[in-house]
């Protein structure tokens, strides 16, 4: 937004009294939500670790090759790959060929840091555990050229 500073002011107390204070209705909704969902929200929490853990879990299938967990949270996993192609090329080969959908890790570095080209992010919200052991037994499936030991640490 391009505004005076006095006016810039102005529009930051709206903005965090719009985000602090809630219309009514939706003060009732979230009252109602409190006091109702609390089973729901296990299952539900129950379920996002199931898949963090079965990342955990399938991750031997392609470690041999030289992939290495490099995070993982409640929906996405950082991988290092063991490839001679930077991430960006890895990725849409991924996609074109395996049907694949992965993020290069160029995207989530600045452009001078080497370790994008190395790294992929993994979205796996959308899957389920049976759908996170497909994903690696397709990765563990491929067979194309290695980066040189020293590349991929």
């Amino acid at each position: 937004m391009v505004t005076s500073p006095a006016r810039l002011t102005e529009v930051e107390k709206f903005l965090d009294t719009v985000t602090i204070c809630p219309n009514q209705l939706g003060q009732i909704a979230a009252l109602w939500g409190m006091r109702n969902l609390g089973q729901w929200l296990a299952g539900e929490r129950a379920e996002i670790l199931d898949r963090r853990a079965a990342i955990h879990d399938n991750l031997p299938k392609i470690a041999a090759q030289g992939w290495r967990l490099l995070g993982c949270g409640a929906y996405f996993a950082y991988l290092a790959h063991p490839f001679a192609m930077p991430s960006d090329q890895l990725a849409q080969r991924l996609v074109r060929e395996v049907g694949i959908l992965l993020l290069p890790g160029t995207m989530f570095r600045p452009a001078e840091d080497p370790q994008g080209a190395r790294e992929l992010r993994v979205a796996f919200a959308n899957l389920d555990r049976t759908g996170i052991g497909h994903l690696f037994d397709r990765l563990s499936g491929l067979s194309w050229p290695l980066a040189p030991a020293d590349v991929s640490t």
